[in-house]
């Protein structure tokens, strides 16, 4: 009994939630490129999305393309997005967003003889695993009142919580020692690795949005973020005691590099529920360094550049589809993935006055 009452508590409040409001005729005219750059006074966003990376390449230091196929890597990055998004007043809107990613990495297997053996003597494989959450974002924009509504500029501050490990799990090394039947040894260096930066980190950015005629919006957004604080974690060390593994966990200390995100994007409707996105984006990471040698040694400088193309659907007035296609053209000393991001937005005015039917 207590079960059906609780069912029937759940579907009455999903039925509040999805009634209409009086102020949802607002979302119904809205293109993407009628949208202001912040939510209106009281309208709740959720935004969830998918994105696969393949990472077939590289950029090393001289900013050449190192292909990871030839060297025997094979890299699938799976993300999942979540962010909930509130307008306090036209003009202010607050925003906390959290991601989970998870990546496998496996390297080419070595074959080693150490005799004339026609069969190999060791056989070593070597799979990096990175797993978790991401820091937490808690922020704000804040829109710069005009008098017209061709340009649009919001500024806003924010801040990366490390509320999730960052210090990553035992490696979950294994040996097979050779018997007369397989006289290979093989080798297995199974390592997990977390996505936090586990370190608070300081957020600011600013947004500049023209609407031309046509229904044509040019946008150009620049962030940058900050480390607070040294962070710290560990690295693991191990020894092999006849076919097991033991471990020991080194601490140590780094300071994450200062970023800059850039990005320009062009948006213009293809039809009244369907509008088209071209966009750059661009990413740089400057000095920090890290100890995990034992050394205090400087990051090498990162950089990134991605273009995009995307769409997104008009479902109805509160549900929105979007997918984009993210190509990188250009980097310094990082992965270079090809990704699909898939996003649904749903949009309601929680606390507004339903309309009865």
């Amino acid at each position: 009994m207590r079960l059906l009452v609780l069912l029937v508590w759940i579907f009455m409040a999903g039925l509040t939630l999805n009634a209409q409001t009086l102020r949802d005729s607002i979302l119904v005219n809205e293109r993407k490129t009628d949208r202001p750059l912040t939510l209106h006074k009281g309208q709740l966003q959720f935004n969830t999305g998918y994105e696969i990376s393949v990472i077939s390449k590289e950029y090393d230091n001289s900013g050449s393309t190192v292909s990871l196929a030839d060297m025997g890597i094979a890299s699938i990055l799976h993300k999942y997005c979540l962010e909930l998004n509130y307008g306090l007043l036209d003009f202010i809107q607050t925003s906390i967003a959290l991601n989970y990613a998870r990546r496998g990495q496996r390297h080419e297997t070595l074959y080693l003889w150490t005799t004339n053996s026609e069969v190999p003597d060791y056989e070593v494989t070597y799979f990096d695993e990175y797993t978790g959450f991401e820091d937490i974002y808690l922020g704000g924009v804040f829109k710069v009142p005009f008098e017209t509504d061709r340009i649009e500029i919001t500024l806003s501050p924010g801040i990366s919580l490390p509320l999730f490990s960052n210090k990553p799990d035992a490696p979950e090394n294994s040996i097979v020692l050779p018997t007369e039947a397989q006289p290979t040894t093989k080798i297995v260096y199974h390592s997990h690795q977390r996505m936090g930066n586990g370190s608070l980190a300081v957020k600011a950015g600013t947004t500049f949005l023209l609407r031309l005629p046509g229904n044509i919006n040019v946008s150009a957004r620049v962030n940058y973020s900050g480390p607070f604080s040294v962070s710290k974690s560990i690295r693991w060390i191990h020894q092999l005691e006849g076919s097991d593994f033991i471990y020991d966990d080194i601490p140590y200390e780094y300071l994450l590099g200062n970023t800059w995100d850039y990005k320009a994007d062009m948006t213009f409707p293809v039809i009244s529920w369907f509008s088209a996105t071209l966009s750059w984006s661009g990413r740089s990471t400057s000095e920090g360094w890290s100890e995990k040698t034992g050394y205090r040694i400087k990051n090498p400088d990162v950089r990134l550049s991605v273009l995009s193309v995307g769409y997104e659907i008009i479902a109805s007035g509160r549900l929105w589809i979007s997918e984009s296609m993210n190509i990188p053209i250009s980097g310094k000393n990082q992965l270079a993935p090809f990704s699909i991001y898939l996003g649904v937005c749903y949009n309601l005015f929680p606390f507004e006055k339903r309309i009865k039917y």
